[in-house]
């Protein structure tokens, strides 16, 4: 029986940056795996973010998964609280809750320079008890990643994602709108709590960046998913240290292995990972394999470390899966990012991005490279992802 393996490294596609010699960061980088991938296989574009949605990794990976956002999307943040365990009732709304560095009324670092999540924790509980009482409540999540709940009233402020907005002053993207004037009332009084906190001193004399605010947004209600193995006929999981993603396959009824050392960054285990995809693999049929650093040296605007994370996610996770369907056989693998995320603007794009399908069922195109450049020559496109899981799973209509 065939298996598949999905292999996504977010946020990868760029455009050609003139530090990198006029190169995106995929043709900058030494990749012989992605470009054995793209070699042996048929390439192509394909459009992930559906007319009217913002570009984002709910909406991208929503759709290459095979759920069609216009159905299924309600909101970023009921997917990560559904990744936490969080029941979301009636009258009741998540927001995603980044911690972040605000730095002379700009958004400094949307991370807090990637805060670890025993220190956003003593943050959080810090928080908690100022707010219970108007209804509020806090759940931690990863690093500078959390959950708040509130009143449905708010469903229709209008908030902007902090990594939108790296380098960018605050206050033309503060929310608007509704009942905004309660949100920005608590976001003030963060600012308060926040800056006595001790484990804010801790970092300043460490001379990092500290979590001097938190920035709603993304919010909305919990969403009802159909099953992945009902719609496709086999089981699987999604690895992954992100919990959008893990919300998104637990809302699709997929496994969600937690993989120790797994950070959503340059640190990752990617040993971890890539054995938790090749468990589910040969278990289930099905893995999605997703790595987080690209898209976050993207959202720094750093060429170089985009390069290095890409040079990574080669060595560490192509370079194992391809030795494993080498000596197992009858696998198929699927090679593309979610999104594009320039180190130029530092933030998504909605442009369609590159992919590639190998194994059987995929004859060789003629295209020797993985970039966004040399997909253009491939043989393939799609204007919508669930179009592509379909051929890449052999349900092509």
């Amino acid at each position: 029986m065939t298996r598949y393996i999905v292999l996504l490294p977010d946020g990868a596609a760029d455009v050609p940056i003139d530090e990198l010699g006029g190169k995106t960061p995929l043709e900058a980088a030494d990749t012989p795996n992605l470009d054995r991938l793209a070699a042996e296989g048929v390439n192509g574009l394909v459009s992930t973010i559906p007319g009217g949605f913002a570009p984002g990794s709910d909406v991208a990976n929503m759709g290459i998964l095979g759920y069609d956002p216009r159905r299924y999307h309600t909101g970023r943040a009921p997917i990560e609280a559904a990744s936490l365990g969080i029941e979301i009732p009636n009258g009741r709304i998540a927001f995603r809750c980044n911690l972040v560095n605000i730095d002379g009324g700009r958004m400094a670092d949307f991370t807090a320079g990637h805060i670890t999540t025993t220190e956003a924790a003593e943050l959080l509980d810090l928080l908690s008890p100022r707010f219970r009482d108007r209804g509020i409540e806090f759940f931690i999540g990863k690093s500078y990643r959390h959950i708040l709940v509130w009143d449905e009233r708010l469903l229709d402020v209008a908030c902007t994602p902090p990594h939108d907005i790296t380098g960018e002053p605050v206050a033309g993207y503060l929310p608007s709108g509704g009942a905004a004037v309660e949100l920005l009332a608590v976001i003030d009084e963060s600012r308060e709590i926040l800056a006595g906190a001790p484990v804010n001193a801790r970092r300043a004399a460490e001379g990092k960046a500290t979590a001097n605010s938190i920035w709603p947004w993304g919010q909305g209600t919990m969403p009802l998913f159909d099953r992945f193995e009902k719609m496709h006929g086999l089981g699987g999981g999604i690895v992954t240290a992100v919990d959008l993603l893990r919300g998104i396959g637990r809302l699709a009824g997929l496994e969600t292995p937690d993989v120790k050392g797994a950070t959503g960054y340059l640190d990752t285990d990617y040993e971890g990972k890539v054995a938790a995809a090749l468990d589910l693999l040969d278990r289930k049929g099905f893995a999605y394999l997703h790595v987080e650093a690209p898209d976050e040296a993207g959202h720094m605007g750093d060429a170089a470390l985009k390069v290095y994370a890409l040079e990574d996610f080669d060595a560490k996770v192509a370079g194992p899966v391809i030795e494993h369907a080498a000596r197992t056989g009858d696998i198929r693998i699927l090679l593309l990012p979610d999104h594009p995320t320039p180190c130029t603007i530092k933030t998504h794009t909605a442009e369609p991005v590159p992919f590639a399908v190998w194994g059987s069922g995929a004859p060789p195109d003629g295209v020797n490279r993985f970039s966004e450049i040399a997909a253009r020559a491939g043989t393939l496109r799609f204007d919508a992802p669930w179009i592509l899981l379909e051929f890449f799973l052999g349900k092509e209509r």
